[in-house]
């Protein structure tokens, strides 16, 4: 089986255009969000003296907002979320199970998310909230991430998870580290590769091949 793990933020869901509006409108209405690139970090611009006012704005103030009422990337990502998984069901190599996690939420956030699902019409049948970055370690073999702080803290050097990078503003750093196995500019172009497929196979094949020899 090949187990796949997509960020929900910054890959699916667009976070970073409701924590600006509602930064514009609650804090700063100087923010001119035109000129504000929607794929650049979002705190780069909403800026909190404080970790805890952070935290509040997040998840105190706006988690319906941020979390529920976002959209997603890109128009196009539902359907084609959806057709992807009906591929799926007919590859013929290997079992793929394809699941959302979200990290860093919290009880007001996590129901908003199921509010989000819900509206984009999903058929992903699985939503994990992971506590910490280790958590997902025994979840996945391939993780679809834009998320800089993963990739740096969690995903840099381990060899056991296939690292998919959804580049933009925040993960620019990060594309000639050796954790990452492959760039995309999109989830949109992920799901329409048609190499991708084969080349988790021979992932999860060759890791698996290599975790028997060692048990031999």
């Amino acid at each position: 089986m090949i187990r796949i793990g997509i960020e929900l933020n910054h890959v699916v869901r667009n976070i970073n255009k409701q924590i600006l509006k509602y930064y514009h409108k609650d804090i700063d209405p100087s923010l001119d969000l035109e000129d504000i690139d929607e794929k650049d970090d979002a705190f780069k611009y909403a800026k909190f003296e404080t970790l805890t006012d952070k935290n509040e704005f997040i998840y105190i103030d706006y988690p319906y907002e941020i979390f529920g009422c976002a959209k997603t990337m890109t128009k196009d990502i539902p359907m084609l979320m959806n057709n992807w998984l009906s591929e799926l069901t007919n590859y013929e190599d290997d079992e793929v199970e394809i699941s959302f996690f979200s990290l860093n939420e919290d009880s007001l956030t996590i129901q908003s998310t199921y509010f989000f699902l819900s509206k984009i019409g999903t058929r992903v049948r699985k939503i994990v909230f992971p506590k910490k970055f280790e958590d997902i370690k025994n979840d996945y073999d391939v993780v679809i991430t834009g998320n800089n702080k993963l990739i740096n803290e969690y995903l840099k050097g381990n060899k056991n998870i296939y690292t998919i990078l959804i580049s933009n503003r925040t993960t620019k750093e990060n594309e000639n580290e050796e954790s990452v196995n492959a760039i995309y500019d999109s989830l949109e172009t992920v799901i329409k590769d048609e190499t991708l497929l084969d080349n988790l196979h021979k992932f999860v094949n060759d890791k698996k091949d290599l975790k028997d020899g060692e048990t031999d």
